[in-house]
């Protein structure tokens, strides 16, 4: 299961799980400094790890998708 970073908000994370939409609160100093808002997350056992190759996997999919509405 994968966790997107929605936003942060001050020392805070607010992250979506990409199972059911939930969305949790967490302490920015539980994830990566390199991780960014969009990023996604993976929680192995108790610690969030930043997963770059599928934050990228998913953003060129995300682009291809919004590339083939707009020639439409």
């Amino acid at each position: 299961m994968f966790y997107s970073i929605d936003r942060f908000e001050g020392n805070f994370a607010v992250l979506i799980s990409d199972e059911d939409g939930s969305s949790v609160t967490i302490s920015r100093e539980l994830i990566p400094i390199e991780a960014e808002e969009g990023g996604l997350l993976s929680l192995l056992d108790g610690k969030y790890i930043y997963d770059p190759e599928e934050t990228s996997r998913r953003r060129k999919r995300l682009f291809m998708l919004t590339k083939k509405l707009s020639e439409k």
